[in-house]
């Protein structure tokens, strides 16, 4: 058998993983694959006849399914992302006896079907609100992409902080999955930041998903003007620096995490 570099060894480890997270998410059952689409179509309808009956149709000059759906999607993705990661330590426990796979391998593994399921599913979501009529341009394609790549990052960080934290604390985990619901709020992802309470805005501001909804929506809708203080540098130090603690923790705890039965 020809010798493979480590590099090669890796690419097969990942790819590995891949497969098994994603028949693991789509082909446990029928239910769960419709589920990935469902979540969203259901955000989208509920929202969206609650806003046209208590304000209209539009909101800053944008139908409200679009608005809502360009701001919901992104942070849906962050969302599980960040949760999949908490939770790949246990689940992916009997794999740890492989020499070749490591804790890392599965969060990089898990990202990599969440996105490739977000992306799936966000594209049909598109083609049907096109369908229908809807005005799906994007106004600034590269920036779009590159911001959500920004947020992508941030929730990888966010999710190996979390594996961590639950690992050491597994009692925490409802308190974080406890925590996603009002951040859905204040997030910005029903309604524009502006409309959210001015007097709370320096605290609100202090939330990375506020910042990253605000830009998304900047770069796909022609005519959003972000709420002041909305920062993409702030979202790059704030995730540079979370990387740079959960990768560091990661490092220092690595082989704790395989051989103890937590998270």
């Amino acid at each position: 058998m020809k010798p493979r570099s480590p590099l090669q060894i890796q690419k097969s480890v990942i790819f590995a993983l891949v497969l098994r997270e994603a028949r693991a998410r789509v082909g446990k059952s029928r239910l769960g694959a419709l589920w990935m689409l469902l979540e969203p179509i259901v955000h989208l309808l509920v929202f969206s006849l609650l806003f046209a009956m208590l304000r209209g149709r539009t909101l800053s000059g944008v139908e409200y399914p679009v608005f809502i759906l360009v701001g919901m999607a992104p942070f849906l993705l962050y969302r599980n992302t960040a949760l999949r990661l908490m939770d790949s330590l246990r689940e992916n426990r009997s794999l740890f006896g492989y020499k070749q796979i490591k804790p890392l391998d599965t969060y990089l593994a898990r990202v990599i079907v969440e996105t490739c399921i977000a992306a799936t599913v966000y594209a049909i979501l598109v083609f049907g609100f096109a369908w229908f009529g809807f005005d799906m341009t994007i106004h600034s394609p590269l920036e779009w992409v590159a911001t959500l790549l920004l947020g992508l990052l941030f929730a990888f960080g966010l999710g190996m902080l979390f594996a961590l934290i639950t690992h050491a604390l597994p009692s925490v985990k409802i308190v974080i999955r406890m925590a996603f619901f009002p951040l859905y709020f204040i997030s910005g992802v029903l309604l524009p930041a502006s409309y959210l309470p001015q007097a709370m805005m320096p605290v609100l501001l202090l939330n990375p998903f506020l910042h990253i909804l605000e830009l998304i929506r900047a770069e796909v809708l022609p005519h959003y003007t972000p709420v002041d203080g909305v920062s993409a540098t702030y979202v790059i130090s704030f995730t540079t620096v979370l990387l740079f603690l959960s990768l560091g923790a990661y490092r220092a705890r690595r082989m704790h995490l395989i051989s103890t039965k937590n998270g």
